[in-house]
């Protein structure tokens, strides 16, 4: 297995990249894929890159796109001085979850997110694929258990 990198990069580069990957991830993690499906909403990534409150982490191997981080930044409403970001999505191809690669993925982002004045990140975890103990080992909390319950019929 080829060394890691990882690096902050501008959506509209590394979009087309990153999204070759959503159908493994999504088929790996998602719920009620039978009632929902895959369908991103490109327009409101590139407006949330366009406001500035988009950020990408791009893991790479050779060059190639072996996962990311996508974090969206916001003010918190309950806390309207405080820089948040918010997880949503992260993924590591298989052939590259071994030793510290989730780790040091992770640890490049608190640092961009702290480079950026974000004082709290918030994610969660799919029970799958539970990623707990890199959260645990980076000092993360466990703050809240998320439910979801599918309506359509």
């Amino acid at each position: 297995m080829s060394k890691v990198t990882f690096h902050t990069e501008a959506w509209p580069d590394c979009v087309g990249e990153i999204s070759q990957h959503w159908v493994a991830h999504w088929n790996e993690v998602a719920l009620h894929k039978d009632a929902i499906p895959l369908d991103p909403d490109f327009t409101e990534y590139q407006r949330l890159h366009n406001a500035g409150q988009l950020h990408c982490t791009v893991a790479r191997s050779r060059g190639l796109c072996v996962g990311y981080a996508v974090v969206i930044l916001r003010r918190h409403l309950h806390y309207r001085t405080s820089l948040s970001g918010l997880f949503d999505l992260y993924y590591l191809h298989p052939n590259f979850r071994r030793g510290w690669t989730g780790v040091s993925l992770f640890r490049h982002v608190e640092k961009a997110m702290r480079q950026r004045g974000v004082e709290r990140l918030f994610t969660g975890t799919k029970l799958s694929l539970d990623a707990s103990k890199i959260f645990q080992r980076l000092g993360w909390q466990e703050t809240e258990r998320l439910h979801t319950k599918l309506l359509k019929e």
